[in-house]
């Protein structure tokens, strides 16, 4: 068999021993085992988002997780932020025209990270903006924008912080709670290495509060159909959808691999034993 070779920032290569585990026969969604392996891959996802908040699941690419962080917490006719310094910040202006919300939006000079005070500036002169939307890592150019100060910005605002880090969590420190990140989505075929149509979303007391009120439609990515605590999903059911029972036993096996953190955030492979 040719053996395909990817050198591209996402999807990444899917190592062997965990496209052998993700062969194994599907389980049903609902029984007993897939529960099990579920709640295994929800606490490790807590502790890779480095949050004490539930992690939410959708079979998605990491588009599908951007959209879900605008249509849980805007209405229509919000004031949004958005960083717009590559292809991946440019979407979250589609999302606003598609949704019928304002975008404020700071160009970036392709290459250059967004300054923090011009976030602040943004922010000053547009006081009711409800979200500053950035990306982590712009993986178009490579640039890596400066979140922790940008979390200071709008922690000193009633703005949140929603952080796209489908191509930088567990590449680049990025402790969800020790910052304030605000909602942080992610996805499993970059930094993770896993194959494309999981998406990961996660929400603090800050944003929770915005999705109170929020009115954009939704349905397949309504938050509060997924089970997050008690006091918020609405559904009976452990899942709302349809979960990839291959891919999670791939997150799994990955966890299992006996990763560490090294610095603040971001993760290696720990020594295997001899």
């Amino acid at each position: 068999m040719k053996k395909i070779r990817l050198l591209t920032p996402g999807p990444t290569p899917v190592p062997e021993r965990l496209a052998l585990r993700m062969a194994q026969p599907i389980v049903h969604h609902r029984s007993p085992e897939f529960e099990q392996v579920f709640a295994r891959v929800r606490e490790g996802l807590q502790w890779l988002f480095q949050t004490k908040q539930d992690v939410l699941v959708f079979a998605s690419s990491g588009t599908g997780a951007m959209e879900a962080s605008f249509v849980n917490f805007l209405k229509r006719g919000d004031t949004v932020i958005v960083i717009d310094g590559g292809k991946f910040g440019e979407r979250w202006g589609k999302f606003a025209k598609a949704y019928g919300v304002n975008a404020v939006t700071l160009k970036c000079e392709w290459g250059r990270p967004v300054e923090p005070g011009a976030v602040e500036k943004a922010l000053r002169e547009n006081p009711s903006a409800k979200a500053v939307y950035v990306q982590a890592n712009e993986s178009s150019t490579g640039v890596y924008h400066p979140i922790r100060e940008l979390a200071q910005v709008t922690a000193r605002s009633p703005a949140i912080l929603v952080v796209d880090a489908i191509s930088a969590l567990g590449a680049m420190p990025l402790p969800m709670d020790e910052w304030g990140i605000d909602v942080l989505v992610s996805a499993g075929h970059k930094a993770l290495g896993l194959p494309p149509g999981i998406a990961f979303l996660a929400a603090g007391d800050k944003a929770w509060k915005l999705n109170e009120t929020a009115d954009l439609p939704r349905f397949y990515f309504d938050a509060k159909r997924e089970p997050g605590s008690t006091s918020r999903c609405r559904c009976s059911a452990r899942k709302a959808w349809r979960k990839s029972s291959s891919g999670m036993r791939g997150w799994r096996g990955r966890r299992e691999q006996g990763w560490k953190r090294s610095g603040s955030s971001s993760f290696r492979r720990a020594p295997r034993r001899r």
